[in-house]
């Protein structure tokens, strides 16, 4: 087999040496006068091999074997490389292609080979598609850029010189796909700390007091769950030495009162060993113990239906949370699904958010439900009638939402007296929609509740209603859709915000009934389907 090494110089490949019987693993060693060449390290991402090649790094070279193309490192040389440029932004992709590059609009996924990089001083790798960087090796580090990359977690404890961490997150990026925690505990060189669109509650900077060129926390939610408001709390002396301008997202712990919020991990658990956990937190730390007593409501019934480990947490002083669990007692009785309402009753050495109320669905297995939701639309199109999914002629934010429901079983469902809530409903007790009275859905057959209008078509012969207060109110952004029987016992739930990517559609089953929610115009166009399956025909 004959191989050719080539190396990109000065924009043109340069052929470098001719090597036998090389493996695609790595390069034989070959004489160069009185010594050896060490061996090359394959790199298996081609999109972040040819890149390097493109910006002639040096001890990075392009293998030819037997028509394909790889690409390799020589260790010794790549470790004087003090800086990595490989930014996939929508300019430097123009650029790559205008050279050439074969790669030039795959984003990066994978920077095995970096490791080698051991002088590497700054790294930019802003607008690819990593979902994990180790760069433990990398001691020499001082700037790194990562925006809009898919890293979920980042260690940087092998990295005191870093100065520089700019790190914003990707609007496609899955949940687990941010940060929510980082430990910059031997980062205390770090000057400039850009950290926006995660999902931070709160961040440690006690050992970060050098911080004075940058610190944006914008757009993670807090300890209020809200990314639009300021309250990550950070140490005044941060705070204090930088323009207003550069501290967003934060609040100073000098002008801070320390609050109470309340959160669950699980909102639905099983009745058979399902367990959720409870956590009070604080934005601030106090020097004193701060106790949390818990006010706990709902359907379910304590050491029937669940046991709650405590109803009062403390959470130590110097720290900022602590938690409690939940979890369901399994029986052989067919009560239906059952809920626990925990909220914030008092609260000694600090104060209690608004507004903290949540809820706990214990599902109950030895019920069949029968009643699915196979199409939502909660976002119509504002563009003329292309959002008059109820057909009257009007288009109407409010009233053309709409739920579709399907019974899936041989037999007729009555739902005389089901009701429908968003999020602020269901904590109040206030139903958007009551079904009324006499409401049948025959069997294998579908029921769509409007928000209102005049409903007008004949929806593929569902059952058709508005809701009987006008407006189902589903929110865009973040809100629990909680369908409950007519004893008010939890049968199903939608939650809009892991899809609230304001779509101007509906959400919709593929395939219909078994599959899982996807725009509707992915699957043939249409924007929505009221009462029909996504092709349009009857259930």
């Amino acid at each position: 087999m004959k191989t050719n090494l080539i190396k990109y110089m000065a924009g043109c490949f340069i052929l470098v040496q001719v090597l036998t019987g090389c493996s695609t693993d790595d390069v034989e060693p070959t004489e160069d006068g009185g010594g050896t060449t060490p061996d090359l390290v394959l790199i298996p991402d081609d999109a972040f091999g040819e890149y390097m090649l493109y910006n002639e790094t040096a001890g990075v070279y392009e293998v030819v074997e037997d028509g394909a193309v790889h690409y390799y490192l020589d260790p010794t040389e790549v470790a004087a490389v003090n800086e990595l440029l490989l930014s996939k932004t929508s300019s430097n992709v123009a650029n790559l292609t205008t050279a050439g590059l074969a790669t030039a609009e795959t984003k990066i996924t994978d920077l095995t080979g970096i490791e080698y990089f051991v002088g590497l001083q700054h790294l930019v790798l802003t607008s690819n598609s990593v979902t994990s960087l180790d760069v433990s090796d990398l001691t020499a580090l001082q700037e790194l850029e990562l925006n809009f990359n898919l890293i979920g977690s980042l260690d940087l404890s092998n990295n005191p010189q870093l100065t520089l961490l700019r790190y914003k997150g990707s609007s496609s990026a899955e949940e687990n796909q941010k940060l929510s925690t980082i430990d910059l505990s031997n980062n205390t060189a770090l000057k400039h700390l850009y950290l926006p669109n995660h999902n931070f509650v709160t961040i440690d900077l006690s050992n970060n007091l050098a911080i004075d060129e940058m610190l944006d926390m914008s757009g993670n939610p807090g300890p209020d769950g809200d990314p639009d408001t300021a309250d990550i709390v950070v140490p005044a002396a941060i705070y204090d030495q930088l323009a207003p301008e550069n501290r967003l997202g934060v609040v100073s712990d000098a002008n801070v009162t320390a609050t109470v919020f309340l959160a669950v991990d699980n909102e639905t658990i099983s009745e058979a060993d399902g367990m959720a956990t409870i956590t009070v937190s604080l934005n601030a730390a106090t020097n004193q113990d701060v106790t949390v007593v818990l006010s706990v409501a709902g359907t379910a019934t304590q050491d029937t239906d669940y046991n709650l480990s405590t109803t009062s947490i403390v959470v130590p002083a110097g720290q900022t949370s602590a938690t409690a669990t939940l979890s369901a007692i399994q029986d052989d009785e067919a009560e239906g699904n059952e809920t626990v309402v925990l909220d914030i009753e008092s609260v000694t050495n600090a104060e209690a958010a608004e507004n903290q109320a949540v809820t706990i669905n214990i599902e109950d297995d030895e019920v069949v439900i029968s009643l699915l939701i196979n199409e939502v639309l909660y976002d119509p199109s504002n563009d003329a009638l292309d959002g008059d999914a109820n057909g009257d002629g009007v288009y109407s934010q409010a009233e053309d939402e709409f739920i579709e429901f399907y019974n899936d079983s041989d037999d007729a469902l009555d739902m005389s007296g089901f009701m429908i809530y968003d999020a602020d409903g269901y904590l109040a007790g206030t139903p958007n929609h009551t079904f009324p009275a006499g409401t049948i859905v025959p069997a294998h057959g579908a029921i769509v509740v409007f928000g209102g209008g005049t409903p007008t078509g004949s929806f593929g012969g569902a059952v058709v209603q508005t809701s009987t207060t006008g407006d189902l109110n589903m929110n865009n952004a973040d809100d629990l859709m909680t369908i409950t029987d007519a004893e008010g016992n939890v049968l199903l739930t939608f939650n809009i915000e892991p899809l609230s990517n304001n779509p101007n559609e509906s959400y919709t089953r593929n395939p219909d009934i078994t599959g899982e929610f996807v725009q509707h115009s992915s699957v043939n166009g249409a924007l929505f389907s009221p009462g029909t399956k996504a092709d349009g025909t009857s259930f």
